[in-house]
């Protein structure tokens, strides 16, 4: 009889520490399934993605339940390119990716995501994807969808803003100052926006320059928006694009117009352009740039 007790009582112990596990994997969360990630592949003998291919049109059909469609902003990664313009028609749910470089390994990854924040069963398809000339390149490419959560999976709040000071790899401290004169905590995300201070019009003559983006502390995927305070002065692709812990930088193409550059050069005068960059995690940072004719330095 007593054998039969202790026998029991082991089994009603492990019971119960199974139930306080499970209790405990109840207890994590995570987010909506509200970022898409398409990794595209050249199949075996194809060499679609290779140069000189340069832009895709990528037609999706997102759906399921909460989903009302793309969200604004997407970012492309591919070894040996260099993005140039993102666009997403969330009329039609085209993804259109326009880049620099060749593709060296055949593999390009496109990064975005969905509209709503109750994304509680989304569906995501690509139904057909075009290289520029409009051809069509889907049965080149192998294609795989990833749905995932901008939400990291924690337990607690502790938990939760652990993952956001180890989220920084640079290690680097960013300065900026905020404009309401408020203090910056060392664990809030920041962000920096670079540039020349001044930038001479040449004519003729390519006016482009670039601008350089650099996240501290994005614990999770964000928006963000670039605003010009006269684009009649000065236009950056992309205006709008996603940070992250993994990708927290990036490259903006910034090109004075022709019209501009004619009026600068004839008035033999110059302006200042404030750009504004935002983020949906509160991160931000502005610059002024000159942008002069030569003759009036």
């Amino acid at each position: 009889m007593k054998k039969i007790n202790i026998i029991a009582a082991v089994l009603i112990m492990l019971i119960v520490s199974f139930n306080l596990m499970s209790l405990k994997g109840f207890g994590q969360s995570t987010g909506p399934l509200d970022t898409y990630t398409i990794t595209l592949t050249n199949k075996s003998g194809k060499i679609s993605l290779n140069s000189p291919t340069s832009a895709l049109n990528i037609k999706v059909a997102p759906g399921g339940q909460g989903v009302s469609g793309l969200d604004t902003g997407v970012s492309f990664k591919a070894t040996g390119a260099t993005g140039l313009l993102t666009n997403i028609d969330s009329t039609t749910n085209v993804i259109t990716i326009v880049w620099s470089g060749g593709i060296s390994d055949g593999k390009a990854t496109i990064t975005g995501m969905l509209k709503q924040g109750n994304t509680i069963a989304p569906d995501f398809t690509v139904i057909k994807i075009e290289k520029d000339g409009g051809k069509d390149i889907t049965g080149d490419l192998n294609i795989a969808v990833n749905l995932s959560s901008s939400v990291p999976v924690s337990s607690s709040s502790s938990s939760s803003s652990g993952s956001v000071s180890s989220s920084s790899s640079s290690g680097d401290t960013a300065t900026t100052s905020s404009s309401s004169g408020g203090s910056i905590s060392s664990n809030d995300p920041s962000v920096t926006l670079s540039g020349p201070e001044e930038f001479v019009v040449k004519r003729p003559g390519s006016n482009i320059f670039k601008l350089k983006v650099k996240g501290s502390k994005f614990s999770k995927t964000s928006r963000c928006e670039i605003e010009v305070s006269d684009d009649s002065l000065l236009r950056i692709r992309p205006k709008r694009f996603l940070l992250r812990a993994a990708r927290s930088s990036g490259t903006l193409l910034a090109k004075v117009p022709n019209i501009a550059v004619k009026d600068l050069i004839e008035t033999n005068s110059f302006d200042i352009v404030t750009v504004d960059l935002s983020c949906s995690n509160d991160a931000s940072d502005s610059i002024d740039i000159i942008i002069t004719s030569p003759s009036a330095e």
